[in-house]
C-alpha cells in the first residue's frame, strides 16, 4: 500500500469533526485532509467510547495548547507515513486509534491495551470491522437520503450491464450521470477487460460518498458469481497463483492438442510433440494438486472454464495483488449484493436482473407484494444459476403475468439493445468487452426509453495478462 507524505498535505486546512453516528462500543470521528494536488481525503477514525474529550471543551483546548503544534497535526502523524496507522492497518479508511488519547501526559492512543476478552483493542476492532462498516454505511446512507429528500429531485433512472472490465468506457458513462440520477448496474463488470476489480472498487467508493455521486445500485452477474465461487474454492483448498497458472496452461494445451489431432496434418507433427510434452508436465502438477490438496476435478474444471473461456484470469490475478483487507471488502460487497430486484419507477413496475426472471413464480409474486429483492446469500445455486446464466426466454412471461417489465443484460446483441413488448423485456447488453466492430456499452434511460451507446475505450487484453 502506498503511504502519503506529510509534505503533500495542506496542514492548515485539516479538519476533524465528531460523527453523530452512535455505535455501541466506539466513538467515531471524521478527519478531512486536503492534499496539495487538490484531492480530498476523508477518513473515519474510531476510539473506545469516551476516551477523547469533546473538541469544544476546555479540556480539549488545554491538550491543544500543551501539544507542540496544532492537535490536528497529531492525527496527521498518526495516520500517514511509513509508521502511520494507515500502513500498519493496511487500509486507508476505518482506522482504529486506540483506547486512550491521553496517557501519563503523553499524547498516545494505545491500540494494544488488553480488553476483557483477552484480545487487544486492535484485534477486537479488526474482528468487528465488517459489522462496524455495515452499521456506519447504513446510517450514513440513511442520513444522506434524509438530506437528499429535502432537496428538489429531478433525477433520472439509468441502467447499464456487462461492462466487462472496461474502466475507461465505464468512466465515460459516469460523466453522463448527474448527482441526482440513479444508476443501476446489472452485473458482469469483471473479466475480459483488465480493470473489473477497479470498477467494483469505484462503485463501492461512490456508494459510500453519496454527497458527490449519483445513487448506484449494483446487481450480480454470472461472472461475479464465478469469481465468488473461485475465491471460495481457493480459500478452502489453499490454491495459489501458481496453481491457477498451471490450470490455465493445461487447459489451453489440451485444446491445442485436440485441434492438431483434428487437423491430422504431417506439418504439425513436431509441434504436436512439443505441445504434448508441455501438457505432460502440466498434467503432472495438476494431478499433484488433486492428490496433495484433496480438491476434486469438478472444482478444477469449474475454475478452468472461468479462467479461460470467460477470461477470469485477468480479474483473479488483479484481485490477488490487493491487500487482504481490500480482498475481504470486495468479496463481502459482492456476497451481499442483489441478484434480482423489483423497482417501481414512474408508477411502473420493473424487475431488474442480469439474465432472466426467477423460474419460481412464488418468488416473483413475493417481490411484487413486498417490493424486496433477493440477495446472493439468500438464494440456492439452482435459483441464482437460472437468473444469472439462462438465455431461454421461458420466464419473461411469468414476470409479465405479475405486472413486471424485465430489464436485463447477459444475452448480447452487438451495438444495440433488444426490446420485446409482447414478452415484456428489455435486454441492454450491446457487446461491451468483446472488441468486435459493433461492440458498445449501452446506457438505457427508463424515463424516456432512450439509449446512448458508448464506444469501447480499451484495447483487447493478452490472454495471460497479469
Amino acid at each position: 500500500m502506498e503511504y502519503m507524505e506529510e509534505k503533500d498535505i495542506v496542514k492548515s486546512k485539516v479538519k476533524i469533526s465528531e460523527s453523530k453516528i452512535q455505535l455501541q462500543k466506539y466513538d467515531m470521528y471524521y478527519i478531512t485532509i486536503p492534499m496539495k494536488n487538490g484531492e480530498i481525503k476523508k477518513i473515519r477514525l474510531f476510539c473506545e467510547k469516551g476516551t477523547i474529550p469533546d473538541f469544544q471543551s476546555d479540556l480539549f483546548k488545554t491538550y491543544k495548547k500543551n501539544y507542540k503544534e496544532e492537535l490536528n497535526y497529531f492525527f496527521i502523524q498518526r495516520l500517514f507515513g511509513k509508521n502511520g496507522l494507515m500502513l500498519k492497518q493496511v487500509r486507508d479508511d476505518y482506522i482504529y486509534l486506540g483506547g486512550e488519547f491521553l496517557q501519563n501526559d503523553n499524547y498516545l492512543a494505545s491500540r494494544h491495551m488488553i480488553q476483557e476478552n483477552g484480545k487487544t483493542g486492535q484485534q477486537n476492532f479488526n474482528d468487528n470491522l465488517f459489522k462496524i462498516k455495515m452499521q456506519v454505511e447504513a446510517k450514513e446512507k440513511q442520513n444522506n437520503n434524509q438530506n437528499q429528500s429535502t432537496l428538489e429531485s429531478s433525477g433520472k433512472h439509468y441502467i447499464i450491464s456487462d461492462i466487462h472490465g472496461m474502466y475507461g468506457t465505464y468512466k465515460n458513462v459516469m460523466k453522463k450521470i448527474k448527482h441526482n440520477d440513479h444508476l443501476y448496474i446489472l452485473g458482469d463488470v469483471i473479466d475480459r477487460g483488465k480493470d473489473g476489480i477497479k470498477i467494483i472498487q469505484d462503485i463501492m467508493i461512490r456508494q459510500i460518498n453519496r454527497n458527490s455521486n449519483p445513487q448506484i445500485t449494483f446487481l450480480l452477474g454470472n461472472h461475479e458469481i464465478q469469481f465468488l465461487e473461485t475465491v471460495l474454492i481457493m480459500e478452502n483448498y489453499g490454491l495459489c497463483e501458481e496453481d491457477l497458472i498451471n490450470i490455465i496452461q493445461r487447459k489451453k494445451l489440451k485444446e491445442q492438442i485436440e485441434e492438431y489431432h483434428l487437423l491430422n496434418d504431417d506439418i504439425y507433427k513436431e509441434e504436436l510433440k512439443r505441445y504434448e510434452e508441455k501438457f505432460r508436465k502440466c498434467d503432472e502438477k495438476y494431478q499433484e494438486l488433486i492428490d496433495n490438496k484433496k480438491i476434486n476435478e469438478k472444482n478444477l474444471y469449474y475454475i478452468g472454464i472461468w479462467l479461460t473461456t470467460n477470461r477470469g484470469n485477468i480479474t483473479i490475478f488483479d484481485f490477488l495483488k490487493k491487500n487482504r483487507q481490500e480482498q475481504k471488502d470486495i468479496y463481502e460487497f459482492l456476497y451481499n449484493s442483489h441478484v434480482v430486484l423489483p423497482q417501481q419507477i414512474n408508477h411502473k413496475d420493473y424487475l431488474l436482473v442480469h439474465a432472466m426472471p426467477p423460474k419460481n413464480l412464488n418468488m416473483i409474486q413475493t417481490m411484487k407484494e413486498t417490493g424486496k429483492g433477493y440477495k446472493y446469500s439468500e438464494l440456492s445455486r439452482e435459483d441464482y444459476g437460472h437468473m444469472l446464466q439462462e438465455k431461454k426466454e421461458d420466464t419473461y412471461q411469468k414476470s409479465k403475468e405479475c405486472g413486471f417489465t424485465t430489464i436485463c443484460g447477459h444475452t448480447t446483441k452487438d451495438g444495440e439493445i433488444v426490446r420485446d413488448e409482447e414478452k415484456a423485456f428489455i435486454r441492454i447488453d450491446a457487446g461491451c468487452g468483446y472488441h468486435r466492430p459493433d461492440s458498445k456499452l449501452a446506457l438505457y434511460c427508463v424515463e424516456d426509453d432512450s439509449v446512448q451507446y458508448i464506444d469501447e475505450k480499451e484495447e483487447k487484453q493478452d490472454f495471460l495478462n497479469r
